[in-house]
């Protein structure tokens, strides 16, 4: 049976609502299309110096949003501010040279979807009070993009201040040498930031190498960090990754504190005068595949609990890792612990045992057998000793470590639990390491600035 007339006006209309709704719809994508290739085809390319703009301020006003400001080899003596969406590009080599003169910042970005690649800035005013520095972002400064940069003689190197979606990637960054470390601004400084990537940076000389504050959901990658203070400065920061990351020189190569759920994996903390890496109320993380070598304490625990360490690299270290308090409910399985004069540095009234349910820590000092060639000694380790702590105590000792009187002074320790303190324990020792020697540790030199 056929459609009624209304039936069929009603089935008729609304085939032609839906049409012109289709249309529309597609028209809409297509006049959207339209707007963004004319506006990529119509951003003009505006060339300084040049007849019609002199100086880079000249440039950014004249420009729209979406422009791009091409920077001739040369210096340019100018602090200038960024408040639309440009791009500024120097060429090859950072030949292009903005000079803030040692006045206040130099670049001062206030605008989203900034772009700055291939200069070299430097020369901020040196007042740390002000926030001097060389490039110094709003939070308006959203998605702004800072790479293959040089900044130096800055008091700050790069400060985002609130800002979301920050990519700094590939920049050299190197502080004021004259000033006293204290004295001197952060290489990259970041407050209260999400979502944010910094990532391939060279950092050399400032204070702390990269800071972070109220910062979350952000990776901070494959940095290097030399004679700095800290190399990596976290507070108050959750849900961050940190990996791939060197710390060479300094006086600590990660201070993390008062953070959780991070992951910190991959990093190296080669040859720092104090931590290799410190961990001050941090939760809920996992802390695997790092690499501690040839610090005054390799890994530095305190009132940091619930994390997982899993194969973690700590070699020639005075100390190996010390754990202050705070760590009862760590999780420390496949570790290697070799040739630290100290191997744990333990203050506690109760011992914690690092191992599960298949295996322990590999350490190389451990005297014991295995009898059933499974890979596991069949005798329990004690990690920390009275000895252990005379050691600490008097670090002249530790020339002492392996000589005949004070391995016999440790065996009976361990075989009479009478004079036996609180220790870490190990009941299924590795006997040998549980992963290969990390590169970093067969040429140290090559991985540091």
């Amino acid at each position: 049976m056929g459609l009624q007339p209304r039936q069929a006006y009603h089935r008729s209309a609304g085939l032609k609502s839906h049409f012109r709704s289709w249309f529309d719809k597609g028209c809409g994508a297509a006049s959207l299309l339209f707007l963004f290739f004319a506006s990529t085809a119509l951003a003009a390319d505006l060339q300084v110096p040049s007849k019609q703009f002199p100086t880079i301020s000249d440039a950014i006003s004249a420009a729209r949003s979406g422009d791009r400001i091409h920077l001739a080899p040369g210096v340019f003596q100018e602090n200038i501010t960024l408040d639309k969406a440009l791009t500024l590009l120097g060429s090859p080599d950072n030949r292009s040279i903005i000079d803030g003169s040692g006045k206040g910042t130099v670049i001062t970005i206030t605008s989203p979807n900034v772009h700055i690649s291939g200069v070299m800035v430097r020369n901020s005013g040196d007042i740390i009070e002000d926030s001097d520095a060389c490039i110094y972002a709003t939070k308006e400064a959203t998605n702004i993009k800072l790479d293959n940069n040089s900044l130096a003689q800055c008091a700050f190197g790069i400060w985002i201040n609130g800002s979301h979606n920050p990519l700094v990637a590939n920049n050299t960054v190197t502080g004021y040498q004259k000033k006293f470390i204290s004295d001197r601004g952060n290489g990259i400084h970041l407050w209260n930031i999400q979502n944010g990537l910094i990532k391939g940076n060279r950092v050399f000389g400032v204070r702390d190498g990269i800071y972070l504050s109220n910062t979350s959901r952000s990776s901070i990658e494959d940095n290097v960090m030399d004679s700095v203070r800290f190399g990596i400065h976290y507070m108050y920061n959750d849900n961050n990754r940190v990996t791939g990351n060197i710390t060479c020189n300094s006086t600590v190569g990660q201070a993390m504190m008062f953070s959780k759920r991070l992951v910190i994996n991959n990093n190296a903390m080669i040859n720092n005068k104090e931590h290799g890496m410190l961990l001050r109320a941090i939760y809920d993380s996992k802390i695997d595949g790092n690499i501690a070598y040839g610090n005054n304490r390799g890994i530095f625990i305190n009132d940091s609990d619930f994390n997982e360490f899993r194969g973690n690299w700590v070699e020639h270290n005075a100390i190996g890792i010390a754990v202050m308090a705070g760590a009862e409910n760590t999780r420390m399985v496949g570790n290697n612990f070799i040739s630290n004069p100290v191997q744990v540095l333990f203050s506690w009234r109760f011992s914690l045992y690092w191992n599960d349910e298949k295996q322990g820590n590999y350490w190389s000092d451990y005297l014991g057998w295995d009898y059933d060639s499974d890979g596991i000694g069949d005798r329990i380790y004690y990690a920390s000793n009275r000895m252990d702590h005379l050691m600490h105590r008097h670090p002249k000792m530790r020339l002492l470590a392996l000589s005949p009187v004070i391995q016999l002074l440790q065996s009976l320790e361990t075989h009479f639990p009478v004079l036996r303190s609180a220790s870490v324990i190990d009941k299924k020792p590795a006997m040998y390491p549980t992963t290969p020697t990390p590169s970093q540790i067969t040429a140290p030199e090559k991985a540091c600035l």
